[in-house]
């Protein structure tokens, strides 16, 4: 009963949330920054001579009913266009997770288990630089891979552009390779260090030490002992690595040219496409808030110490 309180809840600050973002949107554009392109859009679609204010509710209104709306810049549904863009964004954003959270924790036990060695020292070193390095010059620079390896290591199935995985498995994860490094570096950084700072919180415990002394391994101390303990920081970071890897997702995908959500965002900002704009955005409003939802839920089910309330 309490979980389907916690989980009501939520659900309803996402429903509200969107509301609120959508409607900053609508105010942003539809009056603090005029557009004719946007102003003929709205006034095609949500009732040209109507105040804002009518206009707006015209807009929740086919929300309700499943509409977004027609898009400005390609003729199209705006729900079609984004359920179109939707598998390269999912493709990258999960692989661009799993590789983020797997290279950081990897990286940052390495360096905490070898502690003052030179691993270490590379390893603080190396996810510096990484967090530095501006998400679009990584983009470039693995862009600029991309081409040397395919035309001088043979490596043709390495491409930019989008491949269903439907279609050639190979070829999905030739052009998904580049693109979730690019992602994954912007978190990669941050997520190590803070794994490293865990592990050695937890290695300094009595009860490690007791394990030790009862005669287990390094490895088993670690994966019965330090893994669960140390892993919960990790995911409390998460809800804020996501969005941030949401955003530099948008730059990814238009420097690899694979037609997501993200490259559609900075295609309607330029042209003035508010409804597909309004579209976008509530797409990834709605990712940010379940990725957070399901963050708080595993945390309870890994950490005996968080209640959900």
């Amino acid at each position: 009963m309490r979980f389907a309180l916690f989980l009501l809840r939520r659900l309803v600050a996402i429903v509200l949330l969107a509301w609120a973002v959508t409607l900053g949107a609508f105010v942003l554009f539809r009056v603090g920054v005029e557009s004719p392109a946007a102003s003929a859009q709205i006034n095609a679609q949500l009732g040209a001579g109507d105040p804002e204010p009518v206009q707006y509710l015209h807009y929740v209104q086919m929300l309700l009913h499943g509409d977004f709306g027609q898009s400005l810049t390609v003729g199209l549904p705006v729900s079609h266009v984004l359920w179109r863009a939707l598998p390269p964004t999912v493709s990258l954003i999960i692989g661009g997770m799993v590789l983020w959270l797997a290279g950081g924790m990897a990286v940052g036990t390495v360096s905490a288990l070898r502690r003052g060695s030179l691993q270490d020292r590379a390893v603080t070193a190396g996810t510096l630089a990484v967090t530095v390095i501006p998400t679009f010059l990584t983009a470039l620079l693995l862009l600029a891979v991309f081409g040397h390896l395919s035309r001088n290591g043979g490596l043709l199935w390495l491409q930019p552009g989008y491949v269903a995985f439907t279609k050639s498995p190979e070829q999905w994860l030739g052009r998904m390779i580049l693109p979730w490094i690019a992602i994954a570096a912007t978190q990669v950084g941050a997520t190590a260090r803070l794994t490293r700072a865990a592990v050695l919180e937890v290695l300094g415990e009595d009860y490690i030490q007791t394990a030790y002394a009862k005669g287990l391994s390094e490895e088993q101390v670690y994966w019965r002992h330090v893994l669960k303990s140390s892993i919960t920081p990790v995911l409390a970071s998460v809800s804020t690595g996501f969005g941030i890897l949401l955003g530099s997702a948008a730059i990814v995908d238009q420097v690899f040219a694979l037609g997501g959500i993200g490259q559609q965002l900075l295609v309607s900002v330029k042209s003035g496409d508010l409804l597909l704009i309004m579209g976008a955005v509530l797409c990834a409003v709605i990712l940010i808030s379940l990725v957070n939802l399901l963050t708080d839920i595993a945390q309870a089910a890994i950490d005996p110490r968080v209640r959900v309330n």
